[in-house]
């Protein structure tokens, strides 16, 4: 029997539509409001689904394979 660690890495999309003044940045915005939690990607549209694989046993790496 092998041992292996798998690594999933899945990239999701939401669009989100602001009004923001002016003279506020709006990437500093987005940024603030998003780590603040106030901005929150529900599961939903996958883009992309990507895993490698490590095998344990004999310290090998996989490249990462879309799936």
């Amino acid at each position: 029997m092998k041992k292996y660690e798998v690594t999933i890495e899945e990239t999701v999309n939401e669009t989100f539509e602001f009004e923001v003044p002016d003279d506020v940045d709006i990437y500093e915005y987005v940024r603030e409001h998003y780590y603040n939690c106030d901005i929150v990607l529900e599961p939903g549209e996958c883009q992309s689904r990507q895993m490698k694989i490590h095998n344990l046993d004999e310290d090998t790496m996989t490249e990462w394979q879309e799936f």
